[in-house]
């Protein structure tokens, strides 16, 4: 059985993975004009980590500390854009929401999550 937080962060990537799946689906029927690359990786690293996490892979514990700083920067990047348009409150909602991701660093950085992937 894995523990409940791995569970709720496989159902996260799951998410990620639909929308991206949704976004990649749209490029491919020309519905939208954006280029591929991200998309595909997004997809990519989402459905892996979907797989790899319930599994207790040992590869996808480095994974998601990597994802989810990618996901910190991608935040924090975001809230100065929004900073910068003149939206301050938004800005701090995501700053704020950047936190979620250093505790999903900080779970999977523990000595006794890190005994689940070996």
């Amino acid at each position: 059985m894995i523990p409940w937080p791995i569970a709720l962060l496989t159902l996260f990537y799951g998410a990620l993975a639909a929308a991206s799946a949704a976004t990649v689906w749209k490029i491919a029927v020309g519905i939208s004009d954006r280029p591929l690359g991200w998309p595909l990786a997004w997809l990519a690293g989402s459905v892996g980590l979907m797989c790899g996490l319930p599994l207790l892979k040992s590869w996808a514990r480095p994974l998601a500390i990597t994802a989810s700083w990618v996901l910190v920067v991608i935040t924090l990047a975001l809230a100065g854009l929004l900073a910068r348009a003149d939206h301050p409150v938004a800005a701090l909602g995501a700053t704020a929401g950047c936190t979620i991701h250093l505790i999903v660093i900080r779970y999977l950085g523990r000595p006794s999550v890190k005994a689940f992937f070996h």
